[in-house]
């Protein structure tokens, strides 16, 4: 055995050397590391790395593999004969959050002796408005009818901030600045008012800041993730399951596994009726206890059937609140097979 092993080894080396005999391809890029230093008023930074075939047989290069969506790189060409040269070039976005940014992009290749080049990008980026918050979480409560919260702006060049329109995604979305005297001022705070208007629900939208310098795109965009509520409260707003081995039978797995419970309440302790749960997800039965009639309920979730594979669906029931006559309860059960 041990004979066979070495001779084995023996062939596999002389594979290798015969395959150097023949010519390999060798990428060779002049750097490896592209650092823009401090940078700033600028919303993206662009560079180039080139690079060599030094070897002396065919190089190809794989598709590239940045490390993150905010890096744009493309490839020219992609197959160099012995001797020729290419050019990666790339555009990293810089967002909107002064931070030192240090992304890669991978290079593979067929290049025997480095079969994968890692490419670095830095800098140490301060946007020319930072926003304070980045984002704003407005919730409205039951009977309320308008939330109020605050975001600054401010110029990092030291230069006057010239507001001149704010644009809100919708119309029950208002937001104004709150005018300063002093004409030289670097920031400025911005009042955002969420309005109750629609049904109750979550909210996910933005205000745009355009200043006299940027008047077609924004300067800065903020943020707005909240809720509206409703008569009727739930908690969780949810249901989950996270679940190894879907072939395991249901019987086996612990209730902690297999149930799930949603509380919901009558937010402003008025009565309210529920009725008719439903579950879109095959294999999972639902139903509604009574905890305090008129109040408090719980709808009971019961996974009896374990899908295949990750399924996403919603349970749903009928309340008597006309803002709210329906209720959807998000499900994602969520299936690793080892």
């Amino acid at each position: 055995m041990k004979k066979m092993l070495l001779t084995a080894t023996f062939w596999a080396g002389a594979l290798s050397l015969a395959a150097l005999a023949e010519g390999a391809p060798k990428i060779q890029f002049e750097q490896t590391v592209y650092d823009f230093g401090a940078t700033s008023q600028v919303a993206a930074v662009s560079g180039v790395f080139k690079f060599k075939n030094t070897g002396d047989a065919v190089l190809k290069v794989q598709p590239l593999k940045p490390s993150c969506g905010c890096t744009v790189a493309e490839l020219k060409p992609d197959t160099l004969q012995p001797g020729e040269t290419g050019e990666l070039g790339f555009t990293l976005h810089l967002g909107q959050i002064k931070a030192h940014l240090e992304k890669t992009i991978a290079v593979p290749s067929n290049d025997p002796q480095t079969p994968e080049v890692s490419l670095t990008i830095k800098a140490d980026y301060t946007p020319l408005y930072e926003l304070n918050p980045l984002v704003l979480a407005p919730n409205l409560a039951f009977e309320v009818n308008e939330a109020e919260q605050f975001a600054t702006l401010t110029r990092s060049d030291g230069k006057p901030l010239r507001i001149v329109r704010l644009d809100a995604s919708k119309s029950w979305i208002t937001a104004k600045v709150e005018r300063s005297l002093k004409t030289n001022d670097v920031s400025a705070r911005i009042r955002v008012t969420v309005h109750r208007e629609g049904p109750p629900r979550r909210f996910n939208e933005f205000v745009h800041i355009y200043t006299d310098d940027q008047t077609n795109v924004p300067a800065s965009s903020l943020g707005l993730y909240g809720q509206i509520l409703g008569e009727v409260s739930l908690s969780p707003e949810a249901l989950y399951w996270s679940i190894t081995g879907a072939a395991k039978p249901n019987d086996e797995r612990p209730e902690a596994q297999v149930l799930r419970r949603v509380t919901i309440r009558s937010t402003g302790g008025r009565a309210i009726e529920l009725k008719n749960p439903q579950s879109s997800v095959k294999g999972l039965n639902v139903e509604l206890v009574t905890k305090e009639a008129g109040k408090v309920y719980e709808l009971v979730a019961r996974l009896d059937a374990v899908p295949a594979s990750t399924v996403s669906g919603n349970v749903s029931f009928e309340t008597s609140v006309v803002a709210q006559p329906r209720i959807e309860v998000p499900v994602i059960v969520n299936v690793f097979n080892p």
